[in-house]
């Protein structure tokens, strides 16, 4: 059994926020287009998938306490898409005739499809193929819609159980997961990334351009004094709601980043700017 933790190198006790942060760490360093290792980049993205989740995680450590008890699936093999579930009813003949009469009719089947985050911002069209309870081979292509969010289903008519002869099919439900991104992060339908600057930069101001999920670069201009956690949003570049068919913001939000001065005389010049900036202040 794979050993989410330890995947992300965290602890059985992290917290949520120490697993988000871990998460960002490694999949920053090992992002493809970074040129990082993409097997490791999917290994870490499903870990944080697991981990990240209440729910998941709390079935994740029963499974890890009671390995012989009950199973869970988390879909993390090389193929995208998830075990089909279904099964007998759980209450032998105690409903006579009508639970015979449930049996002859073909279920709903549910399958799981895993999507980037720049495939939910863009749309996507996937091709699956798993096994129907009969033992044919079902074959769907899956039009994943521009917003979808995590979670959501999609549902095609008469693409599920066929075992049951004379009788209509079942329903193919596929629910998209979404996996994270180390560099941006969906909210609402607002898409948000960080903008770094230099201390010197705050003081003054400047011009940044940021890069949103789909390459396109946008320019913001950042007044003279900005503070970390300032937000510059721009209209129209977030996330596609799929009901009302219009776009959340781009929301790029601004952190300060400093580094650790050693050499003697570049400090002595800045203490002496920063008494003079303090004096006109």
């Amino acid at each position: 059994m794979t050993d989410y933790y330890q995947t992300l190198g965290v602890s059985e006790g992290a917290s949520p926020e120490e697993i988000k942060k871990a998460y960002r760490s490694l999949a920053n360093k090992h992002h493809p287009d970074k040129g990082g290792d993409q097997a490791k980049f999917k290994d870490i993205s499903v870990a944080n998938d697991v981990l990240g989740d209440p729910q998941k995680r709390a079935e994740y450590d029963q499974q890890r306490r009671f390995p012989q008890g009950q199973q869970f699936h988390f879909h993390t093999g090389n193929n995208p898409f998830g075990d089909i579930f279904g099964g007998a009813s759980p209450f032998g003949d105690i409903f006579g005739q009508m639970h015979r009469q449930q049996q002859r009719r073909n279920r709903d089947l549910n399958i799981q499809c895993q999507v980037t985050l720049l495939d939910s911002y863009l749309g996507k069209q996937l091709e699956a193929q798993f096994q129907l309870p009969s033992g044919r081979t079902q074959t769907v292509v899956i039009n994943v819609p521009a917003g979808i969010s995590h979670g959501e289903t999609i549902r095609y008519q008469g693409l599920g159980d066929d075992s049951v002869q004379g009788t209509q099919r079942g329903d193919l439900n596929v629910t998209i997961i979404v996996i994270g991104d180390p560099n941006f992060e969906r909210r609402g339908n607002d898409l948000y990334t960080t903008v770094e600057i230099t201390p010197i930069e705050s003081l003054v101001g400047c011009r940044k351009a940021v890069r949103n999920i789909s390459g396109q670069h946008i320019d913001i201009d950042i007044r003279p004094g900005v503070e970390t956690g300032v937000e510059f949003a721009s209209n129209g570049q977030g996330f596609t709601d799929i009901q009302r068919h219009i776009k959340g913001r781009f929301v790029a939000v601004v952190k300060i980043r400093s580094k650790p001065i050693t050499d003697p005389d570049l400090v002595a010049r800045l203490r002496q700017l920063d008494a003079e900036i303090t004096q006109r202040g």
